[in-house]
């Protein structure tokens, strides 16, 4: 507003209360002495409150004739229900013709195979494909039911069994899907007021994870322990200023992680979570089978005790060269899991066949210890002639 139009109202607002000013001189009613101002906050007063009682405008409301709504049919675009297509869209990826061994191939033609994760080879491996034949003449190829409704076959405990005795934990439970084993395992531990904290370069499977839970989630800048460690005093401080509410608090990283290649420091995530009380959760999708002298993962890589890491996930899609997942602690981890882990309780149970590959090439992992070394050998092949 103008300082002249300012200047213009005040004017105004003086001549009004110099002209009711006269009339009301010297007057006093109940002790109160009236002057012009008092009548102008009044009137003001009782302007408003008549507006505030005024019914707002509304224009009169009428359906739409048919012509109109023709009309309005004609000029609606709808929104596109994908974006639009793109040369890069439309190419085509290369379909395998034979087992996705280190040699595979591809429209006719046999290719080096530095595309999968059979970190260890053991896809076509005799003794796998052996026990998958004879799982597949016993049990025959589904269960066509979850693990809780006649879906749970022998094989399926064996395999957990198995794995548990590998790694040396209590006890395991086995997911059809890997993907969905942490997208599981996540939700069925974290609710709406848990508090995670995860790395920021953490697998799509993890992501949706931390999105079904509904928990309060907090990244961290990728394998940055001092970012972990900010985030962590944080919300210790925030604790200390208001009073602490009862709920469960989880760092979740992976041991390898799938989008970097990058390896999180165990010691460093064990050290923050024992000082500030929280639980970890680890994915050993990438390491299962490939870290420490006999394969067993981080914890051995780091040689850390196991029961250190409260929970443990992992895909059997990598070095085991099957499917499916697993999830590996305590015996209550486990447990809670069977009643809480959708991907558990709603998917069919892992193909019986599928349960004796994964058996069968943790047998083969400990009695040829040369794939380790094999595999290491080739890693560092790989990293100083071609990432040096």
């Amino acid at each position: 507003m103008s300082s002249g139009l300012q200047i213009g109202i005040m004017d105004l607002m003086n001549h009004l209360i110099g002209a009711l000013d006269a009339p009301f001189a010297g007057a006093v009613v109940f002790g109160v002495h009236f002057d012009g101002h008092l009548v102008v906050e009044a009137l003001l007063v009782a302007v408003i409150v008549f507006l505030l009682f005024q019914k707002s405008y509304q224009p009169q409301k009428r359906p739409l004739t048919r012509k109109e709504i023709d009309q309005l049919c004609d000029e609606w675009v709808p929104e596109p229900l994908h974006p639009a297509i793109t040369m890069e869209m439309e190419i085509e990826p290369p379909v395998l013709e034979s087992d996705a061994g280190p040699r595979t191939m591809v429209s006719g033609k046999e290719v080096i195979n530095l595309a999968s994760s059979n970190y260890l080879g053991l896809i076509g491996h005799g003794k796998i494909t052996e026990a998958c034949d004879a799982a597949l003449k016993k049990y025959g190829v589904g269960s066509c039911g979850p693990r809780g409704f006649y879906g749970t076959i022998d094989v399926h405990l064996d395999c957990e069994a198995r794995i548990s005795k590998f790694l040396g934990t209590p006890d395991s439970i086995l997911y059809s899907y890997g993907l969905a084993t942490a997208s599981s395992v996540i939700p069925a531990f974290c609710k709406r007021g848990d508090i995670i904290i995860a790395d920021e370069g953490v697998h799509w499977g993890i992501q949706n994870g931390l999105f079904l839970s509904r928990s309060t989630v907090k990244l961290f800048k990728h394998n940055d322990m001092k970012a972990l460690e900010n985030i962590l005093e944080e919300i210790a401080l925030e604790d200390k200023r208001v009073k602490k509410v009862l709920n469960r608090r989880f760092i979740v990283v992976e041991a390898i992680y799938q989008n970097s290649g990058q390896m999180v420091p165990l010691d460093e995530i064990i050290r923050l979570k024992e000082k500030y009380k929280f639980r970890v959760l680890v994915d050993e999708s990438n390491s299962f089978g490939v870290l420490g002298k006999t394969g067993r993962g981080l914890t051995e890589h780091y040689g850390i005790p196991i029961q250190k890491v409260d929970i443990i996930t992992a895909g059997m899609g990598y070095a085991l060269a099957t499917t499916g997942g697993f999830c590996t602690g305590s015996a209550k981890v486990v447990d809670h899991q069977r009643l809480s882990g959708a991907g558990y309780c709603f998917s069919a149970s892992l193909p019986p066949y599928l349960a004796s590959a994964a058996i069968t090439a943790i047998d083969v992992l400990e009695e040829s210890h040369e794939l380790l070394v094999r595999l290491q050998e080739n890693v560092t092949l790989l990293w100083n002639d071609v990432g040096g």
